[in-house]
């Protein structure tokens, strides 16, 4: 069956059991998830939560009551809005979620009215209990974050979501199936699976209206649950979640999504949703228009310059994507179905039309876009090599993911389940959607009772469904709200909606970005997968950094393309957390693009060079052909400076499909990073480092360090054939143990001399003589993973070939005479190249005589010489080509040495060699004693293995006794600042100072004194041995800054001595 007509079937068979009437009679019912999400904790305010979203150029905080950035005086510093990331410039003030309905009541005297409550969270102008001073909104919902994290969940920081889900969710895919909810514990709940993450970064968090009492007062009594006077609001409970790639096309953007759920007693005919905003771009006035062909708004600096500092302002937008449907009024709302939609006939009964009045929970791929498992074998069942596609089962996870442990229910079966991409729920086009309706630009005025704020909510209901009013205001503090509506909303049911918050350097550059806001909604937020994200380790030492990582991204799988599209490595370093300083490379514009790497590694794959797409003139670098590594060491550090480093993994991108004549390549699609996301606040204070990140500063070691050290040949085996070489990569001095001992043991499979070298093992002996296998099945090609602080490369020869710089006249020997060995190419099906070395040893008698003859080529002669194969210790045989055909053996004449002799039907002739005399010198001929060594590349073989030890470091006090006089203050003097002082970035002022006393012992105090004797601060270090380094920040005992002028130290060290020195602070 096609997968055309398998859909059209399941089509017809799914619309067969949900006729009108049954949606009708299920609408009319309190499903059993609605009922779970009743009996859930109410919304409160002390469950709130503030975080940031920083997952590219877009930094703003954010509260998991909706709550979007936020408006401060200076009092509070944290990034509002900010864009890019790095520079502090605020373009946004605040973003509230707005839903509104009209409800007609009936009050305590008796009276029929209309209620048009207005649920939202902002930080002012929100209703409240004038006796309490509650604030009536919408509030988090407990289980869906961490309880002791200080941030919503999101999806790169495990330690932020709960370890259990609330059961609640997973009803409507597993009812109460504890065995299937459970393996979601411990993963991301992620808007297309388990621990699925389509967007670099995704916060997810619940609230609902609980709080709002308004409306349940002694006149008007309303309550949407019937029996729950706990409940306010009108029982809406709402899903958000934030989205933001990484991807250059997609960085100056965050997604906001919203999935509403009515849980009251009551069907609102009536029903808004919508948003209020205040931007702000530049701290300054505003213009701010409304483009109902691109459904966005924007604003801007009309004067180009922000505060403080005149510094270039963007453009900020906010992009109204998906919107509410509409399926019960019998119109395409939407515009998307076709002239064969309608009504729809079989066997005598009526079916709905896949895209009139389609809904996102009827059961059915009514945009048919749902891509079942490709049957390669057209064996009619999936195969687990086979592509699953959509065909992921109800945890949306397939056999390319790295969560993946096997099938589950739904997985391969032909037919759309519900938690698979492209149906239902994580489809936006199963919706016959509205779209905008209203939009209304306002200038911030008074706040009373008749000015466009939240607590109005007479007033932001007619401005919500006023239609488009005010869609231009120059040179003003303003709002902005814009809504969808009006669509019933019956209980039970859900409806979705979606924004974008965007930026661009000028109006152009945001239309631009609005073109990929809405390649990605229309993708159903999908967009370019970036690989796996590696795991960073780095390691600061004395002018170096060590580092090293994971190879879990080279694996990576990319879902939207549907490809492994691994391709290298990028490593930056940068100043500043945000690593802005390191976007270089700009396009045609002068505008910044990429990245510039510190180091690059890429795969040897013919994919390098700039990436044929590119931006606006910015071309991606893919790569040299450089190979993969896993570990690095950076030598260009300075001591005592703080660096972020950053390892991106990044993929090929994607080949245009044609090149047009006049716009260039179409089609295509840049390489993609995965995040590289460093959080401080504005303390300095880090907040998130992501695992593929490091925050370091290198010193010098403390006084008395004996490094770590590898001791043994690391260049011949210890034992076997082998002529390769191994190297010892010291990347974690910390963590090397004393007196381990390694093998690096190789595998090979084939018999002699016909084997090929496969893998190789790692065997390990501690001090008391216990042995382990700590690594197996290692591949030759790459760096061993990191082993007690160290990797393991080997080189192994591929192929056997004569060693012409090994070969030769052994020590001892006194002819003067040449002989050159050559592979022998003689005889195609006789020769062979042997994995072995051999000894040509001289007598003064005959020794040998050659195998056989063939006259007059080959001839048999005794010979005054032996030739053993050293490699396995036996005498081998040859034969003489008598190239002067003088019937004996002499000078010039050829030897062939035969290997692998049975009889002399069986042989393999391997090497051949002659010997002539150097000219214009008096010959010596070789004479007993003498003795030729014939030396060979060879694989290693099976148990092949080299052997060494580790010592640790260490401490010598008598050492750290010599070292004192060391001791130093950098910088000294001190003048005014210090290269390595953090930035200000949200706040005024100079910022930290800070000096390093370096040189110094593990364990030491060190005293601060005047010249005068009086003591100003006590420093007590306690470190790590790798550590030599105690910072101060100018700051004395007493709190305060300390004056300009000479200062006298005193450190004293236990065990060790004491010293004295002085530096001065310098105006």
């Amino acid at each position: 069956m096609s997968a055309t007509s398998m859909k059209t079937t399941n089509f017809l068979w799914k619309s067969g059991i949900l006729t009108l009437i049954a949606a009708t009679v299920l609408l009319a019912q309190i499903t059993p998830q609605v009922q779970m999400f009743r009996n859930e904790p109410k919304g409160n305010i002390q469950y709130r939560k503030k975080g940031i979203l920083d997952g590219n150029l877009v930094r703003t905080v954010y509260q998991n009551n909706a709550e979007i950035s936020d408006w401060f005086d200076g009092a509070v510093a944290a990034p509002h809005g900010e864009w890019p990331k790095g520079t502090g410039h605020r373009s946004l003030d605040g973003l509230a979620l707005l839903i509104g309905t009209r409800i007609k009541i009936t009050d305590a005297t008796g009276k029929q009215k209309y209620i048009t409550p207005i649920q939202s969270s902002y930080r002012e102008e929100m209703d409240f209990d004038p006796v309490t001073r509650e604030v009536w909104g919408m509030e988090p919902v407990p289980g869906y974050v961490n309880p002791s994290a200080t941030k919503p969940g999101i999806n790169v920081d495990k330690g932020s979501f709960p370890s259990r889900w609330p059961r609640s969710i997973f009803y409507d895919l597993y009812g109460t199936q504890e065995d299937s909810i459970k393996k979601w514990d411990g993963f991301w709940y992620g808007y297309f699976g388990r621990g699925v993450s389509n967007a670099q970064l995704e916060t997810y968090f619940v609230i609902d209206d609980s709080p709002d009492k308004e409306w349940a007062n002694a006149l008007d009594k309303f309550y949407p649950v019937a029996g729950d006077s706990a409940r306010g609001g009108i029982g809406l409970r709402v899903e958000v979640r934030g989205f933001q790639w990484t991807h250059v096309l997609a960085e100056d953007i965050i997604f906001w999504h919203y999935d509403v759920i009515n849980l009251s007693d009551n069907n609102y005919d009536s029903t808004v949703f919508g948003f209020y905003t205040d931007p702000s771009v530049g701290s300054v006035n505003n213009d701010a228009r409304f483009d109902r062909q691109l459904d966005m708004a924007y604003a801007w600096a009309p004067t180009g310059k922000g505060l403080p500092d005149n510094y270039k302002t963007g453009y900020y937008g906010q992009a109204f994507l998906e919107s509410p449907g509409n399926g019960t009024n019998g119109l395409d709302d939407d515009g998307d179905a076709t002239k064969t939609d309608g009504t729809l006939w079989k066997n005598g009964t009526a079916f709905n039309a896949s895209m009139i009045d389609e809904r996102r929970d009827d059961g059915i791929d009514n945009d048919e876009d749902w891509a079942r498992y490709t049957d390669v074998n057209n064996n009619g069942k999936w195969d687990s090599d086979e592509p699953l596609n959509d065909d992921l089962g109800k945890d949306g996870v397939g056999p390319y993911d790295p969560q993946y442990t096997g099938p589950d229910e739904g997985e391969g079966d032909g037919l759309p389940t519900l938690g698979e991409p492209s149906f239902d729920r994580t489809d936006k086009d199963e919706s016959d959607q509205i779209g905008l309706q209203s939009a209304y630009i306002n200038i911030l005025g008074p706040k009373g009772p008749t000015s466009v704020w939240p607590k109005n909510d007479n007033i932001m209901w007619g401005v919500m469904t006023g239609g488009f009013v005010d869609t231009a205001v120059t040179n003003s503090n303003i709002s902005m709200v814009f809504s969808s509506g009006i669509f019933p909303l019956k209980k039970s049911q859900r409806e979705r909606f979606s924004i974008a918050v965007l930026f661009g350097d000028d109006f152009s550059d945001l239309v631009f970005n609005k073109v990929t806001v809405q390649a990605i909604y229309n993708a159903n937020y999908n967009f370019a997968q970036p690989p796996l994200t590696p795991t960073l380790t780095a390691v600061a030492a004395n002018k170096k950094v060590y580092l090293y990582w994971d190879a879990v991204a080279e694996k990576s799988y990319d879902r939207f393309l549907k490809s492994f599209d691994f391709e290298g490595y990028l490593l930056y370093r940068s100043g500043e957390p945000e690593f802005q300083d390191l976007k270089v490379i700009t396009d045609s514009k002068g505008q910044g693009k990429f990245w510039k790497p510190l180091v690059q590694w890429d795969l040897i794959d013919t994919v390098r060079g700039p990436d044929p797409v590119g931006i606006n003139g910015a071309h991606f670098w893919r790569g040299d052909e450089t190979g993969i590594v896993n570990s690095y060491i950076d030598t260009t550090v300075v001591n005592g400076t703080k660096y972020y480093y950053a390892l991106v993994s990044y993929d090929k991108g994607v080949v245009p499909t044609k090149i047009d004549p006049f716009f260039g390549p179409t089609g295509g699609l840049t390489p993609s990073e995965c995040t590289k996301i460093i959080s401080e606040d504005f303390n300095g204070t880090l907040k998130f480092v992501d695992q593929n990140c490091a925050v370091v500063i290198p010193n010098a070691e403390a006084a008395g360090y004996v490094a770590a050290k590898v001791e043994g040949n690391t260049l011949r085996v210890q034992q076997g054939i082998g002529t390769g070489s191994m190297s010892i990569g010291i990347v974690n001095p910390t963590q090397m143990v004393e007196g381990n001992t390694y093998k690096v043991m190789f595998d090979s499979t084939g018999k002699f001399p016909d084997y090929k070298t496969t893998t190789y093992k790692i065997i390990r002996k501690n001090a008391a003589n216990v042995t382990d296998t700590v690594r197996k099945g290692l591949n030759l090609k790459t760096a061993s993973p990191v082993i007690d602080g160290f990797v393991v490369s080997v080189r192994n020869d591929t192929s056997i070939a004569v060693v012409d710089t090994a070969s030769g006249w052994l020590p001892g020997s006194k002819t003067n005479v040449l002989l050159r060995v050559n592979m022998d190419k003689s005889y195609p099906a006789l020769n062979k190249a042997w994995p072995a070395d051999y000894e040509v040893r001289f007598f003064d008698t005959n020794q040998d005589v050659s195998a056989f003859e063939d006259p007059p080529v080959f001839i048999t002669d005794s010979v005054k010489f032996t030739i053993t194969n050293t490699t396995s210790g036996y005498r081998c045989k040859f034969l003489i080509q008598d190239i002067d055909l003088n019937g004996k053996f002499s000078l010039g004449d050829t030897i062939r040495i035969l290997d692998g002799y049975k009889d002399a039907s069986d042989f393999k002739i391997v090497y051949n060699f002659a010997y002539t005399f150097r000219p214009f010198v008096s010959p010596v001929t070789p004479t007993a004693g003498d003795k030729f060594a014939i030396k060979t590349t060879k694989f290693f073989a099976g148990g092949d293995y080299f052997e060494f030890k580790t010592h640790g470091a260490r401490m010598d006090d008598g050492l750290a006794k010599s070292s004192l006089a060391r001791i130093s203050v950098v910088p000294n003097p001190y003048v005014s600042t210090a290269k390595w002082e953090r930035r200000t970035l949200y706040q005024s002022g100079r910022g930290d100072r800070k000096i390093d006393f370096t040189n110094l012992p593990p364990v030491c105090t060190i005293k601060i004194f005047t010249v005068a004797g009086s003591l100003v601060k006590t420093i007590e270090k306690n470190t790590p041995a790798t550590n030599g380094t105690a910072s101060w920040d100018l700051i004395s005992d007493d709190g305060m800054e300390v004056a300009y002028g000479l200062y006298v130290f005193h450190v004293k060290a236990p065990n060790i001595g004491e010293h004295i020195g002085k530096f001065a602070v310098i105006k």
